[in-house]
């Protein structure tokens, strides 16, 4: 003889499954956050290095600085024992202690770096974020008095692992010195060129006569650069002896894509817990 089931239990036990199935089945838990809560400020995320050239001698050259403000991170396991950054362009990580809230650094090379800022606590607890940084340069190049201009050279090779540069942007001015009275005053011919990585001629301007006392100026972007030293070249023919006496001034960019991260600016000190 059959045995009926009872139909109140039979629900119950579906039920009690199903309960199981949802515990077991579910959705995975999300991965617990670290214990510290990085809050970090910075001001700034890009810059331009500034390089004076005169007469071949640098001048001077002026770095790009970034300081970033650990003061309000806090561990929830623990005190705050180290903050660190990592400039991404082969230097060594930067470290301080608790005691001192803020890390600065200078960037001397450009480029597109990827630039990491972190916590560790006395307990062994480490949180940190990855930031781009990104680092143009601008020289200002200049030769006097001079009848055969020099060849600037154009480093476009970043010091990070990262894209190369997106454009060179050349401003370029070539100056036919007045002669003092007029005399023997003489027109000269100006041709830019601009020479990759491999001597190959990227760009080149038409030639342009410029009288005595007179100036010339040549602008131009050159995008697709590839690694390398690239050369800026001034073709100076005078009329007559040959001899006139020339002033170059270049202003070069070496400009890389706006991939940067958004600075993180302390806009008013967050209230004390």
């Amino acid at each position: 003889m059959r045995t009926r089931l009872n139909a109140p239990l039979l629900m119950c036990a579906m039920l009690f499954c199903a309960s199981l199935a949802g515990c077991l089945g579910g959705e995975e838990t999300e991965e617990k956050s670290s214990v510290i809560d990085l809050v970090v400020y910075y001001d700034t995320t890009s810059g331009t290095i500034e390089e004076v050239i005169q007469n071949n001698q640098q001048v001077s050259e002026t770095g790009v600085d970034v300081t970033f403000d650990f003061s309000y991170t806090k561990s929830s396991a623990g005190q705050i024992e180290t903050y660190y950054f990592i400039p991404g362009d082969g230097s060594s990580t930067l470290e301080n202690t608790a005691d001192n809230g803020e890390i600065s650094y200078t960037y001397l090379t450009h480029g597109l770096f990827d630039a990491a800022i972190g916590a560790i606590d006395d307990q062994g607890n480490e949180n940190y974020e990855n930031i781009t940084i990104r680092i143009d340069k601008q020289i200002t190049w200049s030769e006097t008095s001079t009848a055969s201009p020099n060849a600037m050279n154009i480093e476009t090779t970043p010091d990070c692992d990262c894209e190369t540069p997106n454009q060179i942007r050349i401003d370029s001015t070539v100056r036919n010195n007045p002669n003092q009275f007029n005399i023997g005053a003489q027109s000269i011919t100006v041709t830019w060129r601009l020479l990759n990585s491999t001597d190959v001629i990227a760009a080149e301007s038409p030639p342009e006569q410029v009288g005595d006392g007179q100036d010339a100026n040549w602008l131009h972007n050159q995008n697709f650069i590839e690694a390398g030293t690239w050369k800026l070249e001034v073709d100076v023919s005078a009329e007559g002896d040959g001899n006139e006496q020339v002033n170059v001034d270049h202003l070069v960019s070496i400009v890389y894509v706006e991939d940067e991260s958004t600075p993180n600016p302390m806009a008013a000190a967050p209230p004390e817990e």
